[in-house]
């Protein structure tokens, strides 16, 4: 075995042999050259491209700060003297206002004002027959109380209206009677004839009277009629007084005839 192994080293190493012979015979030879002088570059100084290029500022020396000199105290400033306070104005109360009075409205031969409607004849008017009204209850007549005098041609004519309540004609006409006799105490009363009368389709009262002075002179009669308005529950009466009896009886139909409840 030794043997063997002696055969393939000896035949590897004629191999290499006649593989480095080839290669000898195939390689070149190269020529000798001489060597060429290296110029050595001069450095040349490279010009800035920015012709406006700041050069770098010198560094400055640095400035010794001055201490500015210390200022004197000022005087003290003195302090104003408070001013005195005015004493404050009282406020005035206010002053009430009171509710405006209303236009009364023209006088005319109609007056419908306090719930009813009264109307005169074409000849006459309210506004030359010495027209009052006031209150009787309270101080300004309303709808549900006032008294309302004039003068209708010679007749003196006294309406007065109040809330019915339980009264009756009856009560009212001698509510009425007592208030002529309060107003003329001088005088004395007489009571006459009474009967049933309409008024705006309301059943009512009349009673007629006679007043004299103290000797029984001067006579003046006197109607009085009481009825009473359902929708406003009015009491109403009407005294009509004069010294001639015909004119009385007329006035007194007229004024029934002319009113009208509300």
């Amino acid at each position: 075995m030794s043997s063997r192994l002696l055969i393939v080293v000896f035949g590897s190493m004629l191999l290499l042999i006649s593989f480095l012979a080839c290669s000898s015979k195939d390689a070149v030879v190269p020529e000798s050259v001489a060597p060429t002088a290296t110029t050595i570059p001069v450095p040349v100084p490279i010009k800035s491209s920015d012709p406006t290029a700041t050069p770098p500022e010198p560094t400055v020396a640095p400035v010794a700060t001055k201490v500015p000199p210390t200022s004197k105290p000022s005087a003290p400033t003195a302090t104003p003297e408070p001013t005195a306070t005015s004493e404050p104005t009282a406020t005035p109360e206010p002053t009430v206002t009171s509710e405006p009075t209303a236009t009364p409205k023209p006088l005319t031969r109609v007056y419908d004002v306090y719930g009813f409607t009264l109307e005169l004849d074409q000849d006459s008017t309210f506004a030359t027959s010495n027209f009052n009204v006031v209150g009787v209850t309270e101080t300004d007549p309303d709808s549900t109380q006032g008294l309302m005098s004039f003068n209708y041609n010679g007749t003196d004519v006294v309406i007065l209206w109040r809330p019915q309540n339980s009264d009756t004609p009856q009560d009212s006409i001698a509510f009425a009677y007592v208030l002529q006799q309060l107003g003329n105490p001088d005088l004395t009363f007489t009571l006459l004839s009474e009967g049933d009368l309409t008024v705006d389709g309301d059943a009512g009262m009349y009673t007629g009277f006679l007043s004299t002075d103290s000797s029984g002179d001067n006579a003046i009669g006197g109607i009085i009629g009481a009825w009473a308005c359902a929708d406003s529950s009015t009491q109403l009466s009407m005294t009509a007084t004069g010294s001639d009896s015909t004119a009385l009886q007329i006035r007194f139909d007229r004024l029934i005839s002319g009113f009208s409840c509300d």
